[in-house]
């Protein structure tokens, strides 16, 4: 189990991004590689992963340390899809973000210091498409990085944009996600 503040994209972006990834997928499906595609309908921005365990003291602190919590609704637009985040993470396939990342960043940097929690990565934002499930020699990661930067050229992803105005707890078990708490009705609160 695993908990984490973020976000979901609308349905219209949630379509573009599947659209995406049926496109990008030709890609790994041409050199063999096998890939685990993130569900559809989990598609979601973290913005602050909080751990593999969430109690209900944490609950009442967190509501608490963020009941006045305020932003201004702001864009995400989307860049190009990308393979390896990191050298940690370098199995990653994901979407970058050209629009919105240093909102992004701002949040992140609020939640942080609001619930005083100290994160040894950087906060890069994206959005998750899946995950290679081999360990890939670095040609066939440099020939990979090639295909789909000529292939995302055409797709249009930097058309694909959507609004945050909403900020969730989020509880992820065995590929599952449920909001535990919806933390900005921006529609009541907005600055």
């Amino acid at each position: 189990m695993n908990f984490f503040f973020g976000f979901f994209p609308d349905q219209n972006t949630n379509f573009k991004i599947r659209k995406v990834v049926g496109e990008v997928g030709t890609v790994f499906n041409d050199f063999d590689i096998p890939v685990r595609w993130s569900k559809p309908d989990t598609y979601h921005m973290t913005l602050l992963f909080l751990g593999e365990r969430f109690n209900f003291i944490n609950n009442i602190l967190f509501r608490f340390k963020l009941r006045d919590i305020k932003f201004k609704p702001f864009k995400i637009v989307f860049n190009t899809v990308k393979l390896g985040i990191s050298r940690k993470y370098k199995e990653l396939v994901y979407l970058d973000v050209k629009e919105g990342g240093e909102n992004l960043r701002e949040l992140y940097l609020e939640l942080r210091k609001r619930l005083n929690i100290n994160d040894e990565g950087n906060f890069v934002p994206h959005l998750t498409l899946g995950r290679i499930s081999k360990d890939l020699s670095t040609q066939e990661y440099s020939n990979i990085c090639k295909d789909l930067s000529v292939v995302t050229k055409g797709l249009n992803i930097k058309d694909i944009e959507f609004y945050v105005d909403n900020l969730y707890l989020i509880k992820s078990s065995d590929g599952n996600y449920k909001v535990l708490m919806n933390l900005l009705d921006l529609s009541k609160r907005i600055l």
